[in-house]
């Protein structure tokens, strides 16, 4: 069809050819110079419409000037309306701006509920920093911030019990500041300084196996049988047997492969050779010690309780000297032939010791126990996963998973990945444990009622102790260090030392007490969490299941290789003698962190107005002064410690 009010559209209205002259030469805005418009009025009749069409012919070339006429009048119109059209256009992007700022914010806040780490802050900002623990009523799985933690890796397998708790948190502000710090750290390249060993540490190298220009050797002839059954979990058992080691040697006698007790609190039956390598252990141990992995047959009859061999530990004092040994249990063995030590825990002290026996404590500790291939390479497997892909081997990988060493990394993984670091963390926040402690955690009334039941039902000595003790409040235990850090505490010790959100942290420990409700805290600011159940897969881990021991190995060597390890409690077996493994071996790029509870109490206690700034410097202090590289002091563990002549050589 043609265009509208042309000549071949026809019209069953009179059109008055003056009104349309008028109209089509002013051009009025909003009327259509082409279209015209429809006019009522006036006779119907054909000559009218010729006279129409005439009258089009001539104006239609007048059309194109009369559209140039429109689009100045309609530019002056924008040039006296320009400063209401910009002022129009501002408001509407400010209220854009601000619909999109209370979107934010309500989105934050919808965050925040599902995040102990901001609420808290949050409802201490909008009252007044009150320093009180809060229990959030939050649905966790599935929240953000534990997108990368245990609950989404294979299968979300969890070491962790009571996972129906609401989220606990006690530094609701300070949780706030680590957040948005570690945001901003995001944005920049800076790493933490802590991935790294102060440099003096690289001057100590490993030389416990160093032969002797001369050698002593072993006795002529042995005074009689050393059996050891030792008790505790894998680590207290590490300890035993290199302290019967150097007790062997002591009273110049045989030592059987040691045995290990079955504990109701372990549940694991696993003996020396389930564990250890026992060729390995006889043949770097045989020049000095002699060993046999069973009594001779003429001994095996005796019993060993009737003839007054068997010595208990509450024979032997608590770190004993070797006087000790000498004047109570050489004459037995003289005697008898053979004596029976039963727990042997911690009862041979550190000092004063010959020399030629701290070196055996070391020589048996760094260099002649080894897990078994089973452990070694489930132990590589963990390694590998935690970093992604295969990487440099160190001294300290060899030592740990020996012939399942990861390969060399490939160069164009070196060039477009760079290294996978991961930092391992043993966290000590199980119920018996916080229990004895008798701390106040945060968890309120449900949580001091489980722990009191739970010391009535285990610990009956601590309550009755307790009953004729003068009582200490839970902030001065704190205060003075002795209640074990929280998951929470030890996420803001890590942020406080610079180390980003999205750092790869391994998880040692047991069944964390109160679950998801206190990991919360801790996968709020750390994510990417991950355990051995999580990195292993279901059959991978089936040959360890009831062999607590055994899964304490995998956790013993993906702490020792790790690029960082961080512990809770300094006091722990596996926290002293992972640090003192990658002391030996880490060359000085094997940095540990050890916070010092006392004076973390006294910058927590700040948490109302204490700054971050403030809060990092202090926690870096707290950290750096635990990283001092000394010499072993008198009477300190040299499996913790073992910067000493007898275990290690210093170069220039």
């Amino acid at each position: 069809m043609g265009k509208q009010g042309s000549p071949r559209s026809p019209r069953p209205d009179v059109v008055n050819v003056k009104d349309y002259h008028t109209r089509s030469s002013e051009c009025l805005p909003g009327s259509d110079p082409i279209l015209g418009r429809r006019l009522s009025g006036g006779d119907n009749n054909w000559k009218t419409k010729v006279a129409l069409l005439h009258d089009l012919k001539h104006e239609y070339g007048k059309l194109g000037s009369c559209k140039a006429v429109y689009v100045g009048k309609r530019h002056l119109w924008f040039r006296k309306h320009v400063k209401s059209i910009v002022f129009m256009f501002t408001l509407m992007g400010s209220l854009f701006l601000l619909d999109s700022f209370m979107v934010s914010l309500f989105d934050s806040i919808n965050l925040q509920n599902s995040s102990p780490s901001r609420t808290s802050s949050d409802l201490k900002h909008t009252i007044h920093c009150i320093d009180i623990p809060i229990l959030l009523s939050a649905n966790i799985a599935g929240e953000p911030g534990t997108s990368g933690n245990v609950q989404a890796m294979q299968g979300g397998r969890t070491a962790y019990a009571n996972e129906e708790e609401p989220p606990v948190q006690m530094y609701g502000r300070l949780q706030n500041l680590a957040y948005s710090a570690l945001a901003e750290k995001e944005l920049k390249q800076e790493p933490s300084n802590f991935w790294e060993e102060p440099w003096k540490a690289s001057l100590w190298k490993p030389c416990a196996d160093r032969k002797e220009s001369e050698k002593s050797g072993q006795p002529d002839k042995s005074n009689g049988y050393i059996m050891v059954s030792a008790n505790g979990g894998l680590n207290q058992q590490r300890v035993a047997i290199c302290n019967a080691v150097a007790l062997a040697s002591l009273l110049n006698a045989t030592l059987v492969l040691p045995r290990f007790l079955y504990s109701n609190v372990w549940k694991d039956p696993s003996q020396f050779g389930d564990i250890y390598q026992e060729e390995y252990f006889v043949n770097v141990m045989k020049d000095e010690v002699n060993l046999v992995k069973d009594l001779p047959s003429h001994l095996k009859s005796l019993d060993i309780e009737a003839i007054g061999s068997l010595i208990t530990d509450a024979d032997i004092v608590k770190e004993a000297k070797p006087i000790d040994y000498l004047t109570k249990v050489l004459p037995l063995l003289l005697q008898n032939g053979v004596v029976h030590l039963l727990g042997f825990g911690n009862r041979l002290g550190f000092d004063p010791l010959p020399s030629r026996l701290q070196k055996l404590r070391c020589k048996c500790n760094f260099h002649a126990l080894k897990f078994v291939p089973k452990i070694q390479e489930a132990g590589s497997l963990l390694i590998r996963r935690i970093r992604k892909y295969d990487t440099a081997q160190r001294m300290l990988d060899k030592q740990l998973v020996g012939e399942f060493l990861p390969g060399s990394p490939s160069k164009k993984h070196d060039s477009e990945r760079g290294p996978s670091k991961y930092l391992a963390l043993h966290l000590r926040f199980e119920v018996d444990m916080i229990a004895y402690s008798l701390c106040d955690f945060g968890g309120g009334e449900k949580e001091k009622r489980e722990l009191q039941a739970y010391r009535e039902s285990h610990f009956p000595l601590l309550i009755e102790r307790l009953k004729h003790s003068k009582p200490v409040s839970s902030s001065e235990l704190r205060n003075l260090g002795r209640c074990p850090l929280t998951p929470e505490e030890a996420a803001l010790v890590l942020a406080g030392l610079g180390f980003k959100r999205g750092t790869y942290i391994y998880l040692a420990s047991s069944r964390i007490y109160g679950g998801k409700s206190r990991m919360h805290s801790f996968t709020s600011l750390y994510p990417n969490l991950v355990t051995k159940e999580t990195l292993l897969t279901p059959s991978e881990l089936a040959p360890f299941r009831n062999f607590s021991s055994q899964l304490a190995a995998l956790d013993f060597i993906a702490c020792a290789t790790a690029d960082v390890f961080a512990m809770t409690d300094s006091g722990s077996q596996l926290s002293s003698l992972v640090s003192g493994f990658r002391t030996y071996y880490g060359g000085g790029h094997a940095p540990t962190l050890r916070p010092n509870k006392k004076m973390l109490a006294a910058i927590l206690s700040e948490n109302c107005t204490i700054g971050w700034k403030s809060f990092e410097d202090r926690a870096r202090k707290m950290i750096e002064e635990g990283q001092s590289v000394l010499i072993r002091g008198f009477g300190r563990s040299i499996y913790r410690q073992p910067r000493c002549p007898e275990c290690m050589c210093t170069t220039n």
